[in-house]
């Protein structure tokens, strides 16, 4: 089971999908993303995707350190099913602003995200994809940071349009941030 680390909702029991169909980030792997991020954000106020969302434990932890609103896509009507009962259980009534859709290269957004969390099926390519498709779609923000987990091992990102830092290796995965080249 997982729970919120950090903030008003810290604490919270998540219920996790069954792992033949996700995989999880552990808490350990979130709160050492969360500790990066700390140091070059303020949550307060921030609109956030959590593209390929699963249990929502990205998005809900960001809501639960002041984000004014969480778009979370997740298509497997199951996890979707668990994303939308964690949902439920921690977030306050009126809290934030929080979205449920099941199409990522079908998103539309009011806000570009400033803070965007993609966690895409492990080997299919689906980094570079999500990638342009915000891109294109101008789904970021200028000063916006994107958090994409992969396979330990997995290629390197290469994307002109951002400034792509050295992957952190935590267990099974690594974690490459970007941003948008100014």
């Amino acid at each position: 089971m997982l729970r919120i680390n950090t903030g008003q909702f810290k604490g919270k029991h998540l219920k996790l999908p069954p792992e033949s169909i996700t995989r999880p980030s552990s808490d350990r792997l979130r709160q050492a993303i969360f500790n990066i991020l700390v140091n070059t954000l303020c949550f307060k106020g921030l609109h956030v995707l959590d593209g390929f969302a699963g249990s929502g434990a990205l998005g809900l932890e960001a809501l639960s350190r002041g984000a004014a609103e969480v778009v979370f896509c997740e298509s497997n009507p199951l996890v979707q099913k668990i994303l939308k009962e964690n949902i439920l259980n921690t977030v306050k009534a009126g809290h934030a602003h929080v979205t449920i859709t099941n199409d990522f290269f079908q998103l539309k957004a009011v806000h570009p995200f400033d803070l965007v969390f993609l966690d895409p099926p492990y080997d299919k390519g689906l980094e570079i994809q999500a990638l342009e498709f915000l891109l294109c779609n101008k789904l970021i923000s200028s000063n916006g940071v994107i958090i994409m987990e992969q396979r330990k091992g997995a290629a390197a990102l290469v994307c002109a349009d951002f400034t792509i830092q050295e992957p952190r290796v935590y267990g099974k995965c690594q974690i490459t941030f970007l941003q948008l080249t100014s």
